[in-house]
């Protein structure tokens, strides 16, 4: 075995006040549950790789598990999630190259190299286990100090170690495992998320570490009146100089030359200075929203139309779901660098998948399940197969669909949780969630939190040569949203789509495939064999 930690029981501490915007639980089916979680867990962390292919496609098993616990799985259902899901394709942990041992002194030589991922893991393993160790000592040392992110002592030639950066690199996946391990309060898993944070490139350098951790002290950010995140994306979407398509894999380090300054531009725009309680609150909820939308409406083409779905935004709400877990263990200092960071990240995977536009006032036409919708509805508002037949006496009667489904998101989770695949547990958990807070939101209520928001123009900031191609036609502006038309309805609404879009298996239908890394895996082998061909 390799690099054993035995996981601490899953049951926080106290919630301190950020906490208390975390996920609830759901109630488990007594002991069994948290057994086979734990047991789980810790072969996971014992046996595999936080790699699973050569295409740094993440291992998200222990995502999984713990989703699926948190929202009332059975014994039996974790340990198959586990067995059936994910065993048969990851791969085995195995020593770094030379046996290397990292130390403080070597620690920043082998940065964003995954064949040190267990080096890196034991060295964690020795933080998180320190006397006296906490998940905010560890965390602002090694993601906010300025010692582990741009650092002007270190010696020639040696990497900057830019964590905050790796933290929320490819899809932001390093932020969602440490987040894991802040919620459930799993040091094993706090180590693996810094570890896989380490082993993590630094691609957006010209983002992260350029807007958050400036060289030159008279660059330092200094918020002016507070601009709303919707205000900063209806912009966006107003901006000629972006695209209308999803770039592809090769594009995106042209992107960063060409665009990377005007991204920025946008980010700074944000002013999230976080200095109480009530300021985190605000930043969160803008965030919860811009994500939803980018995500959930940008997905929909039409009420006829196949929902999208899109697997590389949808990292966008899951990761935020871990933003009060990670805040209630930071200062405010880096709970600000951390929100602006993930807002940062997630323009720029919405920029990569096209900003495909917001068609509010359309999206929100359409009937709310449980309620029926007209037949040319892609998908149905109303679940397949035999329903419950409520006794007369029910209240609305037996006829009703308020009566057959009372409440929408029980019959959503409920499939969610035997669903093979493993990112819909961790997205219908986030919109749920984020229903729980905000769903209570009336139509017309950003309109006016927007109309206090000072107005905004396209930034001058020049666009840089050698960078993104793009073909005459593929940008161009789009429409502002209506604002007007938004309201606390989304998350039930995207989390239905999203449900439809992979199949709702608890109910007879198969699994549509979507999200399934097979295919994702087989795009990367045929992007490979086309760019062998063409340097031969």
């Amino acid at each position: 075995m390799v690099n054993t930690i035995p996981p601490a029981n899953p049951i926080p501490v106290a919630p301190s006040p950020a906490e208390f915007l975390a996920p609830a639980r759901l109630p488990n089916a007594g002991p069994g549950p948290t057994a086979a979680l734990l047991k789980t867990l810790k072969d996971n962390h014992e046996r595999s790789h936080v790699f699973f292919n050569y295409y740094s496609f993440h291992n998200h098993a222990a995502h999984h598990l713990l989703a699926i616990w948190a929202l009332g799985a059975s014994g039996p259902l974790i340990t198959a999630a586990y067995e059936d899901t994910h065993l048969d394709h990851m791969r085995d942990a195995f020593q770094a190259p030379d046996h290397v041992v990292i130390s403080d002194d070597n620690f920043h030589d082998y940065l964003g190299d995954e064949n040190y991922y267990n080096a890196y893991l034991d060295y964690y393993h020795k933080v998180v286990l320190a006397p006296g160790a906490t998940i905010s000592s560890t965390l602002e040392k090694y993601i906010f100090s300025s010692e582990y992110n741009i650092n002007d002592s270190l010696a020639s030639g040696k990497q900057q170690p830019e964590m905050l950066n790796r933290f929320v690199e490819i899809l932001i996946h390093p932020l969602i495992h440490t987040g894991y391990g802040a919620e459930f309060g799993l040091p094993g898993m706090l180590a693996e998320g810094l570890a896989q944070a380490s082993v993590h490139p630094a691609r957006a350098t010209v983002l992260v570490s350029r807007l958050l951790f400036p060289g030159n002290p008279d660059s330092q950010y200094r918020p002016k009146s507070h601009v709303h995140a919707l205000t900063i994306l209806s912009q966006m979407l107003l901006d000629s100089r972006f695209w209308t398509r999803s770039l592809e894999k090769h594009e995106f380090e042209a992107m960063l030359i060409s665009h990377g300054e005007l991204i920025n531009s946008y980010a700074e725009m944000w002013t999230c200075e976080i200095n109480s309680q009530e300021d985190f609150s605000r930043h969160l909820e803008e965030l919860v929203w811009a994500s939803t939308l980018m995500y959930g409406v940008s997905s929909w083409d039409g009420e006829s139309k196949e929902y999208r779905a899109d697997f590389f935004t949808m990292h966008i709400v899951t990761s935020c779901l871990f933003l009060p877990s990670l805040c209630a263990h930071l200062s405010y200092r880096s709970q600000s660098l951390l929100l602006r960071a993930h807002f940062l990240a997630s323009i720029t995977w919405w920029l990569v998948r096209g900003r495909p536009a917001l068609p509010l006032r359309k999206f929100f036409a359409a009937p709310l399940a449980p309620l029926p919708s007209p037949a040319h509805f892609k998908y149905a508002t109303t679940l397949p197969g035999a329903l419950p037949q409520p006794s007369t006496c029910a209240l609305l009667g037996g006829d009703s669909p308020h009566a057959v489904t009372p409440n929408v998101w029980y019959p959503i989770l409920q499939s969610t949780i035997i669903h093979p695949n493993e990112h819909l547990c961790k997205c219908q958990r986030a919109l749920a969630h984020f229903a729980a807070l905000y769903g209570h939101r009336e139509a017309g209520f950003m309109s006016e939190a927007l109309s206090s928001s000072p107005a905004i123009s396209c930034p001058d900031t020049p666009l840089l040569p050698g960078g993104l191609e793009l073909a005459e036609g593929e940008c161009k502006a789009l429409e502002a949203p209506e604002w007007e038309f938004l309201d606390g309805s989304i998350f039930l609404r995207v989390a239905w789509l999203t449900g439809a879009a992979l199949g709702w298996v608890r109910e007879g239908e198969p699994n549509t495939g979507a999200w399934d890394y097979q295919e994702f895996e087989r795009v990367a082998l045929e992007r490979d064999e086309l760019e062998a061909k063409a340097r031969a």
